[in-house]
Parts: structure tokens; C-alpha cells; sequence
């Protein structure tokens, strides 16, 4: 961390003496010209440079596992930091809450030992496993975004830049390039999913496998439970009509079997982490772009400082 300080007290004065002797005014001269006379082209250009630079701090900090905070006092990673946090989809809560209701009843428990089912390894290991490959995901995602941002349009770049909305510009990104950002994502996500492991049953599974054991399961304990519930319900409806009652009782209306693919969801969830994160450093380059450029100082280029500078310098004045 003391390294880290003493590179920073070297390179940002070392920086800010090449903006000044470059033709172009530096940013924190009082005498620049203020953002509202700065071209659409420039604060287009600004606008990208910020998201640019909000993808790949969020990527740092979304990728760090250890789950403590980092020098900025953020919680890193996405399974410590509730905000991020992954959790099953609500169909697997659904089906994990139906396979709860059945272990009450002497049906259901004849259905989940045939299966072998162990219910509470399957949670917490899934939602780890969810976790940890977005994690892993996200160090991988900065080319998909920068490439993305530097492609996209942004007609009205001037209200998206001295608007009420801090958040404009990322919420602007979200709004008109999430399909771009999901179909370049999610072949990232579904190849981490095959490598990362997670621990279940004293065994080690990759995260695809283990959700395509979960869910291949729970599938086979639908096909039995409509099986069994049909053929009761002339020989023993009362039990049928019992097993339901529990499943009422649990919030279960319906037992529909799952989908074996989870990339697609972990993909939404992941990018969901991400743009909440490219917002926060948004807000912080509006609120102060000296900090926010210092904090992020690994992720710029001076091009890229003097433009950021320049755009944001005093938009919150």
C-alpha cells in the first residue's frame, strides 16, 4: 500500500507538468474554459472516457475475491458485498423450497431418497460457485465494455452531462447496449463456469456441473412427483391432497422443472454488479474528478486524464 502511495505522489505531479506544457490549456488552470463551451464531439468524447474508465475500476474491484475493502474503502469481489451479491434465480429458491416441503412429508421423502438428494450442500455451494466465476468473469470483461463504449452514440451527450441524474451516462450504456454487452458477456461467463470450482458433498464440481446436477435432479424429482401424484390421486387422494397442502403452505403453486443453462442468468446478474458500479465511479469523477482520477490511477492514460479533467472539471459547480 506504501508502495502504491509513493508511485502516486510520483507519477500524478509528473502527469500534470506534461498537460501544462501542452498546447492544449491544462484542466486546472482557472483560466480553462468551462465544460459548457467545450464541443458536443469533446464532452461525447468525455463522456466515453468516463465510462471507459467506471468499466475498468469496476472490473478491479468486482475481480478482487478477497472480499475485504480495498485502499478506497470498497468492498471487493461480488459475494462480500451484498449490494453485488448473486443469488440463486427465483426458480431454483422456488424448487429448493419445494424440495424443503417434500423432505416434510413421507412422499416427498420417498422421492428425494431415490433421487439422493442432499438439499442444504446445493445452496450455499451454487450460490459461491455463482460468485466466484462472476468474479473471475469480470477481470475479462474489460474489452467487451470499452469496446462497446468507444462504439456507441450518444445523441444527447450534453443532458446526459449537466443533467439532475448523476448516474446519467452509465444509466444511459445500460439502457442502449445491454443486448451487445449480454451476447459478448455470456460466452465469458459460461467458459469461467467450466473452470471454476466449488466444493459439494466432499466432492469438487465445476459450477456448470454442479448446477447441471442440481437441476437435472430436481427435474427427475418433478417427473416422479407428477408421476406419483397422478397415480394417487386414485388410490390415495387424501395424500395428494396433503403433499399439495404442504407445497401451498411453502409458497409453491406450481412444480415446473428447471433450466440445466445458468449462464444466462448469471450473465444478467453479473452485468447488473457491473453497471452499478461503473455508476459509482461516475458519481465520484462528478463529484471529484482529482480523487476519483488519483484513485483510479492504474486505469488511465494522460490523454485520457486531460479529457476526463476537462469535461467534469465543473459540472457540479
Amino acid at each position: 500500500m506504501k508502495k502504491e502511495l509513493r508511485s502516486l505522489a510520483m507519477v500524478l505531479p509528473l502527469s500534470l507538468s506534461m498537460f501544462t506544457s501542452c498546447d492544449v490549456l491544462s484542466p486546472l488552470d482557472p483560466g480553462n474554459s468551462s465544460p459548457t463551451d467545450k464541443t458536443e464531439t469533446d464532452i461525447v468524447s468525455g463522456l466515453k472516457g468516463a465510462l471507459v474508465l467506471g468499466a475498468k475500476t469496476a472490473a478491479f474491484t468486482l475481480s478482487d475475491t478477497s472480499g475485504n475493502p480495498n485502499q478506497f474503502n470498497e468492498v471487493t469481489g461480488y459475494f462480500a458485498n451484498e449490494l453485488t451479491k448473486i443469488n440463486l434465480p427465483a426458480d431454483a429458491v422456488n424448487a429448493l423450497k419445494m424440495l424443503e416441503g417434500l423432505n416434510n412429508s413421507e412422499i416427498g421423502k420417498t422421492l428425494l431418497d431415490a433421487a439422493g438428494i442432499d438439499i442444504s450442500q446445493y445452496r450455499e455451494s451454487m450460490i459461491l460457485g455463482l460468485n466466484r466465476g462472476a468474479e473471475i468473469a469480470a477481470a475479462l470483461s474489460v474489452d467487451v465494455f470499452e469496446k462497446v463504449i468507444r462504439e456507441m452514440d450518444i445523441p444527447s451527450a450534453q443532458d446526459i452531462l449537466f443533467g439532475q441524474d448523476s448516474t446519467a451516462a452509465t444509466s444511459y450504456l445500460q439502457s442502449t447496449t445491454s443486448d451487445i454487452l449480454t451476447n459478448g458477456f455470456t460466452p465469458i461467463v459460461d467458459s469461467v463456469f467450466n473452470e471454476v470450482m466449488v466444493t459439494a458433498f466432499g466432492k469438487q464440481f465445476t459450477v456448470n456441473d454442479l448446477w447441471r446436477e442440481f437441476a437435472e435432479n430436481y427435474n427427475n424429482v418433478v417427473i416422479e412427483y407428477q408421476r406419483l401424484t397422478t397415480e394417487a390421486a386414485s388410490t390415495d387422494p387424501m395424500a395428494v391432497l396433503a403433499l399439495e397442502a404442504a407445497m401451498s403452505d411453502i409458497g409453491i403453486t406450481s412444480v415446473d422443472p428447471l433450466d440445466i443453462n445458468i449462464a444466462s442468468f448469471a450473465t444478467s446478474e453479473a452485468l447488473e454488479g457491473l453497471f452499478y458500479m461503473v455508476g459509482k465511479q461516475e458519481v465520484k469523477i462528478r463529484r471529484d474528478p482529482v480523487a476519483a482520477l488519483s484513485n483510479a490511477i492504474n486505469f488511465y492514460t494522460d490523454t485520457l486524464y486531460n479529457l476526463i479533467m476537462t469535461i467534469f472539471s465543473k459540472t457540479t459547480e
